[in-house]
C-alpha cells in the first residue's frame, strides 16, 4: 500500500497549483494592460513633441528667410 498514491493529497495539491496559475495568468494579463497604457502614453507624449519640434522648425525657417539683410 505504499507504493499508492494519496489521491486525496494529490488533487489538493493540484487545486494549489490552478489557482496559483489562475492568479499568475491575472498578474500577466494585469501587467500587458498596464504595458500597453504606457505605450500608448508614450507614443502620445512623442508624437506631441514631433509636433512641437516641427512647429519650432519652420517658424524658424520662416523667421530666417524672411530676414533682413
Amino acid at each position: 500500500m505504499s507504493g499508492t498514491p494519496d489521491t486525496h493529497g494529490l488533487a489538493r495539491k493540484l487545486a494549489v497549483l490552478e489557482e496559483r496559475m489562475k492568479t499568475m495568468q491575472a498578474e500577466y494579463r494585469t501587467d500587458i494592460a498596464r504595458l500597453a497604457e504606457d505605450m500608448a502614453k508614450r507614443d502620445r507624449d512623442n508624437t506631441r513633441w514631433q509636433i512641437g519640434l516641427w512647429v519650432a522648425a519652420i517658424v524658424i525657417l520662416g523667421i530666417l528667410i524672411r530676414w533682413p539683410g
